[in-house]
Parts: structure tokens; sequence; C-alpha cells
């Protein structure tokens, strides 16, 4: 399998080519909004081919900023990923906007970004900028891992800090591993994350964070001033790095893990339309789960585990929570409204999420051939207590 990283560098710039760099941004930005509102068909559709969308805007973008030909290239591709994204929700039936760009941010590939082992010069809107590399020990180790090859990367820039970061895409490939141990994982609000071995990550900290930055947020949009405005863009940074931190250290436990347990696999429940599920929830654990990261937490997971060649299976959602891991039996009443399990039929009496998790696993090796995952045969779920095959007392 292919292991992609994306590695975020502070970059140190020369204090009279950083403006160079907040105009490149800018028109980057203009370029793709130009874009969207001019890459028309005739019938006012919208162009979802670059060939199209090339022959429509290219010499216009070329008019109507200083980007480079190659910069204009990258603005307009991404434009057109975002309109496809865009039709593809149309036609599913949700209502959604045309996308903006304002987030301060411009794409980079090999012909406008030069990558060395510590320095970096980038195309703007006045010629070639270099910077220097501001490195801690988690951009070494994989800056300096011959194995990864640099590929692009994106310019950013964080207003709360004053910097810019280029976020250096790097990838290599790694063998997927074999076996047949599964991890079952089950994601909620209470606790971020259950495993079938018995590990229990908890949400407190995590919705406690969401929460106050909600009230704060709250009563900046009271005051509406201008200086009000610039905290909440500022806060809003934050917020979301304080939420990735967390999830990031959730990931990489659960992936430590999975390999601790030598498991080829991990299985997660898709979660598409989980906010759907919680129609009957009260506001604030609906507003709780509107900002909840699962979808996130899942990417990390499988962005994390794909370095030790382990697989993160999705499985349908269904009656995961209801159905007893040890004899099977399902039913609405086997779990109460405080999220303790206890089966009607068997007795078995166990934490509603550790049951879960054990059940998703469980799932993923009960799926009939033609939609098990290749490479899983009988199976095993790994357990606190050792292993079991899915057929075996859990």
């Amino acid at each position: 399998m292919e292991v992609k990283r994306t590695v975020p560098v502070k970059l140190s710039v020369p204090d009279d080519r950083q403006e160079d760099l907040h105009q490149t941004i800018d028109q980057f930005n203009h370029a793709c909004n130009y874009t969207v509102q001019h890459g028309r068909n005739d019938d006012g559709s919208l162009i979802l081919t670059k060939s199209k969308i090339h022959d429509r805007v290219y010499h216009d973008l070329r008019d109507e900023t200083d980007l480079p030909a190659n910069l204009c290239v990258r603005a307009y591709s991404k434009a057109v990923e975002a309109m496809k994204s865009t039709v593809a929700d149309w036609k599913k039936g949700t209502s959604r906007p045309l996308p903006g760009f304002t987030e301060p941010s411009a794409v980079y590939d090999k012909r406008t970004l030069t990558l060395k082992d510590r320095s970096a010069t980038l195309s703007t809107i006045n010629g070639r900028v270099s910077v220097e590399y501001v490195l801690g020990d988690y951009q070494k180790s994989y800056l300096d891992d011959g194995e990864y090859e640099k590929r692009m990367g994106t310019l950013h820039y964080r207003e709360d800090e004053d910097a810019f970061y280029l976020h250096i895409v790097i990838k290599k490939a790694v063998e997927e591993r074999d076996g047949n141990t599964v991890l079952g994982v089950d994601l909620n609000l209470k606790n971020v994350a259950v495993t079938s071995t018995g590990s229990f990550y908890d949400g407190g900290e995590l919705l406690w964070g969401q929460n106050h930055f909600f009230r704060v947020r709250r009563s900046l949009q009271h005051k509406g001033t201008r200086s009000a405005k610039q905290v909440l863009r500022r806060l809003s940074g934050r917020e979301t790095r304080f939420v990735l931190n967390r999830l990031h250290t959730i990931s990489r436990r659960i992936v430590e893990e999975a390999d601790a347990h030598d498991c080829s696999f991990i299985a997660v429940e898709r979660l598409t339309h989980i906010r759907e599920q919680m129609d009957n929830q009260n506001d604030h654990v609906k507003r709780q789960l509107h900002n909840w990261a699962f979808r996130e937490l899942q990417e990390m997971l499988a962005y994390k585990a794909s370095e030790y060649g382990i697989r993160v299976e999705q499985i349908p959602p269904a009656f995961t929570s209801q159905t007893c891991s040890r004899c099977g039996h399902q039913s609405s009443t086997n779990r109460n409204s405080d999220g303790w399990f206890q089966c009607t039929e068997c007795g078995y009496s166990i934490d509603g999420d550790y049951n879960a998790a054990k059940n998703i696993g469980l799932k993923l090796l009960t799926l009939p051939e033609g939609e098990r995952p290749s490479g899983l045969g009988d199976g095993h779920l790994a357990l606190k207590s050792g292993m079991v095959n899915s057929f075996d007392e859990c």
C-alpha cells in the first residue's frame, strides 16, 4: 500500500519577502473564486474537466492576476476539485452553496516549489522566494527518512501566529501486514474510543474544550465589534488545533495498541449517517455531535495505521450497541440509558461501549464472502484476555 504523509513545516521568511507570499496567496484565492464564477458551459452548468476549464479561464487568470503560469493551473485545478465535490452532493440531494476560497493558502507542485533538506524556494507574483525550515523532531523524523519521496506542498498562513507554514506531502510504499487478527473500535461521545482489548479513551477533556470554545465564541458573536471578529478568527484556529491535537494522540495510541496485539485490521463503524441518528437527543448533545470529529478520527486511524501495513475497514453500524457480544442476542432493552449493557437472554453484563467494540470487530470477521476485505481469513478478534475467533465465547 502507498503511505502518504503531510508534514507541516514552519517557515523562516525574509522580512522583505513576506508581502510577496501574502499577495501570492490572495491572488491564488482570487483565481480559484474566478474559476468557480466563470467556469461554466454555455448552458450555465459548471465545467468539471480540467482541459475544458483551462480553455475557459486560463488566459483570463493570467490577465486577472500576477501569478506565474503554473500557479494559475494549480488554482483552477483546486477549484475544479471543489466543484466536483459540490456537484456530487447536489446529485445526492444535499443542498450546498458554490465553493468559495478564503483560507489563506496556495497549492504548489514540482514546477512551482523546490524542496531541499532544510529549505525551499517558492514561486510567487514577484519571482522566487527562498525560505528556511524551522524544524522539530517530528518534522525531522519524516523529512530525513530516505524512504519517503517529497512530492508537493501547500503554503499556509496562520494569522494567530503571524507565521507561514509549508505542508509538505511525502509518499512511500509499505507492504500490507499478513495475518487475520482484528481490533474492534467503537467511537462515541462519552468515550472518544473504546477498543475490543478493553482500552477506554475518555472524551471528557475534549468535550470540555469544545464547550469552552463554544461559550467564548457565542460571547464574541454577541459583541459584534471589529476586534471581536478578529478574535473569533484566531479562536477558530485554536479550537481546530485543540481538537486535532487530542485526536492525533488518541489515534496514535489505538494504532500502537493494534500493533502490540499483532493486528492486521482495525474495524470501525461506517458513520455516514451518525448525525441523523441523533435526532432524539437534546440540543446540547446535538451541538457537541455537530462539532464532533468522528470522521476525522477515523481518517487519522487509517492515516497512521497504513504506516504499519494495518488496514482500517468500515462495517455497517446496525445493532452493534444492542447485540450481546457473548451470545449474539439482539434487543433494544439490552442497553440502558446510562450506557451499561446487560443481555436479557444470557445475563452478560458489561460496559456498553466495550460490548459494541467487540461486536464491531466480530462483524468484520463474519461478513459474507465477497464483502470481506482481501487477506482476511477465518480471523481472530483481539481481546484484553487474548484472542478469540468469531465462533468462540467472548
